[in-house]
């Protein structure tokens, strides 16, 4: 049920990527040389970063090929990127746990939405007697979800609130900005790569937040 492995995006591209990139960026005879850059980590993100990049995602019929991790890796990176929030690692991140959210195993408390947890008294409960990578893996798991909650869902939580008397949204924002900070801090977490993300990603939680909202608002269509 858990992965030790950090969610990430630009590591597992796919072929029909490169296909939809060269698409938009380059003819075909010009395709040798883009994938010399697809194989180049630092110039990748650099294409990825050009706006015809990501008006392409949006308006090019080719788009529907792409994996759910380059669409998101894109739309979540210019979203940072429009909010000044240029570490490509954090919407690497952002982008992956989304991407799992695809399609979850209906009986995986952790990551489904639908039959999840959604209160934060969830987590409370099983972080309470979790230790060592167990705990770890927890604290980045409840960050994550009330990371998609609030980011994706507010109208849920809103809603939530005003029939039940739920905490209001800024609750579950702070508590996942907690959750990122504990798991960064966590001896168990796997590397000073993934505590830097994770306390990146607390520090810049209620920006984290409010550009995911405009995303979900104008880009992408949750039903």
């Amino acid at each position: 049920m858990l992965k030790q492995r950090m969610p990430s995006s630009r590591n597992r591209f796919t072929g029909a990527d490169l296909d939809f990139l060269t698409s938009v960026l380059a003819p075909d005879e010009q395709r040798m040389h883009l994938e010399k850059l697809w194989n180049d980590a630092d110039a990748l993100r650099e294409i990825l970063d050009l706006k015809e990049v990501f008006r392409g995602l949006l308006d090019s019929p080719a788009a529907i090929q792409v994996s759910p991790r380059f669409y998101f890796y894109v739309l979540v990176r210019h979203a940072f990127l429009d909010a000044d929030l240029c570490d490509a690692e954090l919407a690497d991140y952002v982008a992956g746990v989304m991407a799992k959210r695809i399609s979850p195993s209906p009986d995986d408390p952790l990551q489904n939405i639908a039959r999840g947890y959604t209160h934060a008294s969830d987590f409370i409960a099983i972080l309470s007697h979790a230790k060592g990578r167990m705990r770890f893996h927890l604290q980045m798991a409840a960050g994550n979800q009330f990371l998609i909650l609030t980011g994706l869902y507010p109208s849920f939580l809103k809603h939530r609130c005003q029939q039940y008397g739920a905490p209001e949204l800024e609750f579950y924002e702070e508590f996942a900005q907690s959750s990122f900070r504990e798991a960064a801090h966590n001896r168990m977490a796997p590397g000073q790569s993934s505590r830097r993300v994770l306390g990146t990603l607390s520090e810049a939680m209620p920006t984290v937040r409010r550009s995911l909202n405009r995303l979900a608002e104008e880009f992408v269509f949750l039903g």
